[in-house]
């Protein structure tokens, strides 16, 4: 029979593991979760500076093969060929100085959700900044056999009004 007064040392025995094995358990996932937003930010980095070299094919290898792009006013663009061409598409409208920021990153083993900003420009063929735009987004990830994270699924839209019809 277990007296009270062995209660609070049973306690501790039994609490001190427990409580060391979550603490360890969340210092883990917090990495992993770190080294996720970690790997995303740089992916984001990578479609940002190879989109504004005008390297729109290594800007779109930053999306599964299988992806699915929900741009406004469209149907849904399917597969990496498919969502290469409708950000070449973009280039050569003038979509220039694309600038991506992570706010919010969960990860659910080998998929995460991230939520961001974008802002871009719109140049004219002078090169002078015809429009501007900025918006949010949220994109699906994937952790492909290779360990890297790939954009599976990803939807944006602007925070910029639309101009009412003349």
């Amino acid at each position: 029979m277990i007296r009270l007064t062995h209660v609070p040392l049973l306690l501790v025995t039994l609490g001190i593991p427990a409580i060391a094995g979550a603490q360890a358990r969340v210092a883990t996932a917090a990495k992993s979760g770190g080294d996720a937003r970690s790997a995303i930010e740089a992916a984001d980095a990578r479609f940002s500076e190879s989109f504004n070299k005008g390297d729109v094919a290594a800007a779109a290898s930053i999306y599964d093969a299988d992806a699915t792009l929900l741009a406004p006013n469209m149907p849904a663009i399917n597969g990496q060929p498919a969502i290469a061409d409708y950000w070449q598409g973009g280039w050569k409208a003038g979509v220039r100085n694309v600038k991506l920021t992570t706010t919010e990153v969960s990860t659910h083993g080998n998929e995460a959700s991230e939520v961001g900003t974008y802002e871009l420009e719109v140049q004219a063929p002078d090169g002078t900044v015809a429009a501007r735009d900025h918006g949010k987004y949220i994109v699906l990830w994937k952790r492909d056999a290779n360990g890297e994270w790939k954009w599976h699924r990803d939807i944006y839209n602007s925070d910029v009004p639309t101009k009412p019809a003349s």
